[in-house]
Protein backbone atom coordinates (compact mmCIF):
# COMPACT_ATOMS: atom_id res chain seq x y z
CA UNK A 1 0.00 0.00 0.00
CA UNK A 2 0.81 3.84 -0.77
CA UNK A 3 1.05 6.36 2.78
CA UNK A 4 1.83 9.96 1.85
CA UNK A 5 3.04 8.87 -1.32
CA UNK A 6 5.51 6.04 0.01
CA UNK A 7 5.41 2.02 -0.41
CA UNK A 8 4.69 0.36 2.97
CA UNK A 9 4.30 -2.86 3.87
CA UNK A 10 2.21 -4.69 6.74
CA UNK A 11 2.11 -7.57 8.88
CA UNK A 12 -1.36 -8.85 10.42
CA UNK A 13 -1.90 -11.09 13.24
CA UNK A 14 -4.27 -13.37 10.99
CA UNK A 15 -5.83 -13.63 7.12
CA UNK A 16 -9.05 -11.74 8.76
CA UNK A 17 -7.00 -8.89 9.70
CA UNK A 18 -5.45 -8.50 6.88
CA UNK A 19 -8.37 -8.89 4.92
CA UNK A 20 -10.19 -5.99 6.93
CA UNK A 21 -7.16 -3.67 5.74
CA UNK A 22 -7.35 -4.88 2.18
CA UNK A 23 -10.78 -3.91 1.78
CA UNK A 24 -10.86 -0.64 3.44
CA UNK A 25 -7.42 0.69 4.33
CA UNK A 26 -8.54 4.17 4.60
CA UNK A 27 -10.26 3.38 8.26
CA UNK A 28 -6.96 2.32 9.46
CA UNK A 29 -5.15 5.44 8.52
CA UNK A 30 -4.22 7.68 5.24
CA UNK A 31 -3.96 4.83 3.28
CA UNK A 32 -5.05 4.76 -0.21
CA UNK A 33 -7.08 1.25 -1.59
CA UNK A 34 -4.46 -0.12 -4.34
CA UNK A 35 -5.70 -2.17 -7.62
CA UNK A 36 -4.77 -5.93 -7.09
CA UNK A 37 -2.24 -6.22 -9.74
CA UNK A 38 -0.02 -3.42 -7.68
CA UNK A 39 -0.38 -5.64 -4.11
CA UNK A 40 1.59 -8.66 -3.10
CA UNK A 41 -0.32 -10.40 -0.34
CA UNK A 42 1.56 -13.21 1.27
CA UNK A 43 -0.54 -15.64 3.62
CA UNK A 44 0.77 -18.95 5.11
CA UNK A 45 -0.53 -22.35 3.80
CA UNK A 46 -2.35 -23.96 6.87
CA UNK A 47 -0.52 -27.44 6.45
CA UNK A 48 3.04 -26.86 4.79
CA UNK A 49 3.44 -23.45 6.83
CA UNK A 50 5.26 -21.99 3.56
CA UNK A 51 4.32 -18.36 2.31
CA UNK A 52 2.04 -18.34 -0.60
CA UNK A 53 0.23 -15.65 -2.97
CA UNK A 54 -2.87 -14.61 -1.48
CA UNK A 55 -4.21 -14.01 -4.38
CA UNK A 56 -4.14 -17.22 -5.57
CA UNK A 57 -5.01 -18.87 -2.36
CA UNK A 58 -7.98 -21.23 -1.32
CA UNK A 59 -9.60 -19.53 2.28
CA UNK A 60 -11.66 -21.76 4.35
CA UNK A 61 -14.19 -20.18 6.36
CA UNK A 62 -16.16 -21.50 9.15
CA UNK A 63 -14.14 -24.07 10.46
CA UNK A 64 -13.24 -25.11 14.17
CA UNK A 65 -9.90 -23.73 13.87
CA UNK A 66 -9.33 -20.39 14.97
CA UNK A 67 -5.91 -17.75 14.75
CA UNK A 68 -5.08 -15.74 17.24
CA UNK A 69 -7.60 -12.75 16.92
CA UNK A 70 -10.99 -15.94 16.92
CA UNK A 71 -12.71 -16.98 13.57
CA UNK A 72 -10.50 -16.99 10.86
CA UNK A 73 -10.10 -17.64 7.17
CA UNK A 74 -7.70 -20.66 6.69
CA UNK A 75 -5.70 -20.18 3.82
CA UNK A 76 -4.21 -23.26 1.36
CA UNK A 77 -2.24 -23.30 -2.01
CA UNK A 78 -4.79 -25.98 -3.42
CA UNK A 79 -7.78 -26.47 -3.62
CA UNK A 80 -7.59 -30.11 -2.49
CA UNK A 81 -5.82 -28.76 0.34
CA UNK A 82 -8.44 -26.87 0.95
CA UNK A 83 -11.36 -29.33 0.24
CA UNK A 84 -9.41 -31.82 2.87
CA UNK A 85 -9.38 -29.25 5.68
CA UNK A 86 -13.05 -28.34 5.48
CA UNK A 87 -14.38 -31.83 5.83
CA UNK A 88 -11.80 -32.84 8.61
CA UNK A 89 -12.49 -28.86 10.46
CA UNK A 90 -16.16 -28.49 9.64
CA UNK A 91 -15.49 -25.54 7.52
CA UNK A 92 -18.64 -23.82 5.70
CA UNK A 93 -17.05 -22.95 2.48
CA UNK A 94 -14.06 -21.96 -0.01
CA UNK A 95 -13.74 -19.36 -1.37
CA UNK A 96 -10.90 -17.43 -3.31
CA UNK A 97 -9.98 -13.20 -2.50
CA UNK A 98 -12.26 -11.93 -5.01
CA UNK A 99 -15.19 -14.07 -3.25
CA UNK A 100 -14.86 -12.25 -0.05
CA UNK A 101 -16.85 -9.37 0.45
CA UNK A 102 -16.30 -7.26 3.61
CA UNK A 103 -19.58 -7.94 5.36
CA UNK A 104 -17.91 -11.62 5.88
CA UNK A 105 -14.43 -10.20 7.54
CA UNK A 106 -16.91 -8.81 9.87
CA UNK A 107 -19.06 -11.56 10.43
CA UNK A 108 -15.84 -13.76 11.88
CA UNK A 109 -15.65 -11.34 14.57
CA UNK A 110 -19.45 -12.00 16.04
Amino acid sequence: YEENGKKVSHAFDGVKDMMKFYHNPSKWGNYTKQKDEALTLLVTDYYTQEAIDGKKAFYVVGSDAFGPMGKEFIPFSSRKSAETFLKDHKGQKILQLFEIQESLVYEQDK
